[in-house]
């Protein structure tokens, strides 16, 4: 019979059951799991005061964590959605560069969850702290293994706690994408680069009309939906830059989404059952106000330009996308758009609209509640 557990591990039980609302909350586990790792708690005495902190070596352990655990290569990176060749390794790879690494943006004026992490991890460094570079938004990974290499543990519970919590709001902003993508039983690597690629309120819309779409189809999957089911479908969740759900139908992530449900890719061997299982279950569906039309968004648009937050070329590729324009046709060849993708996005297209759109919305609400 086995005896307690070390105060060590009560400790690393203690934190990941925190978060785990009784384990199904696989994101706020792996939150967890992180602080535990950066904490030297896998590796070190309960007693010792200090660890030292070696990006590589961290990274290794996170990497050896996210594809020997079957809770986190199944539940956490989906490797059931990648086709073959692909396995855990090249999941959590991309997982990696997606998510962990994925630079957060600020909100004007605001530090980021990513800064809030890197501002806790300073408060535990032994000896000067390095010189901070400026005017660059930190990910997750960055904040975490970036900082001090020395550092005082976390030695308390409560303390270990508030890094976990920190960690996991990183997580809150930069997994939605991935998990998004999840949530339709597609795969990410497809889905979050490239010219297809599609930003996390687009993802969102889908997740709605799949929803609404298997609702139409009783739930009976494995076949294709009819003209008239996705009809109905679009109907009750339309997603934006689509008139129609033949039209959504036809772009490549709708078609995606339709054969899935038809029962004619890989994934399919995973039933959607098992998809809400994971990690993709546990996001909270946010409330949100209608969708403006082109019409309706045309002067909040003009303001923004006029009042400096969007530039003239920003406003018309959001005008192109809400009249139903391919992310490609709207970009067309406009320089000014272009240099700004691959200059401050790492020319990731899809990032940069998120971004447009963030900082547009947040003009919108400002602007309709000031008095």
């Amino acid at each position: 019979m086995s005896g307690p557990p070390a105060a060590g591990d009560r400790r690393i039980t203690a934190i990941m059951g925190a978060g785990a609302k009784s384990g199904r909350d696989i994101v706020a586990y792996f939150a967890g799991h992180l602080a535990n790792l950066a904490n030297g708690n896998d590796a070190l005495a309960d007693d010792e005061e200090f660890v030292l902190v070696k990006p590589f070596h961290l990274f290794e352990r996170v990497r050896r964590l996210l594809t020997g655990n079957r809770r986190y290569s199944d539940g956490l990176l989906g490797v059931w959605a990648y086709p073959p060749p692909d396995g855990a390794e090249e999941a959590a790879e991309f997982y990696f560069d997606r998510v962990l690494d994925r630079p957060i943006a600020a909100r004007r004026g605001e530090p980021t969850s990513a800064d809030n992490l890197a501002a806790l991890v300073a408060t535990r460094a032994v000896g000067p702290l390095g010189a901070v570079a400026t005017g660059e938004s930190l990910s997750t990974w960055k904040a975490l293994a970036g900082g001090p290499a020395k550092r005082r543990r976390f030695r308390e519970t409560s303390e270990l706690f508030e890094f976990s919590n920190r960690i996991l709001k990183c997580l809150d902003a930069a997994n939605r994408p991935y998990a998004e993508t999840l949530r339709l039983g597609l795969c990410p690597k497809e889905w979050l680069v490239g010219d297809d690629a599609a930003g996390v309120n687009t993802l969102k819309s889908a997740n709605g009309f799949l929803k609404a779409l298997k609702a139409e189809m009783g739930d009976v999957l494995g076949r294709r939906p009819s003209d008239k089911e996705i009809a109905a479908a679009f109907a009750a969740a339309p997603v934006p830059g689509c008139k129609s759900g033949a039209e959504f139908a036809a772009t490549p992530l709708g078609g995606a989404i339709i054969t899935r449900v038809a029962g004619q890719d890989q994934t399919f061997i995973v039933s959607f059952e098992s998809v809400e299982a994971t990690q993709a279950a546990e996001i909270a569906d946010e409330a949100e106000g209608p969708l403006m039309t082109q019409q309706e968004a045309a002067p909040f648009l003009e303001a923004a330009v006029a009042a400096g937050a969007i530039a003239p070329p920003e406003r018309d590729l959001l005008a192109a996308i809400m009249a139903g324009r391919t992310l490609a046709e709207a970009l067309g060849d406009n320089l000014f758009l272009r240099r700004r993708v691959k200059a401050d996005f790492d020319g990731e297209i899809a990032a940069y609209v998120e971004d447009l759109s963030a900082r547009t919305a947040r003009f919108v609400v400002g602007a309709t509640t000031r008095p």
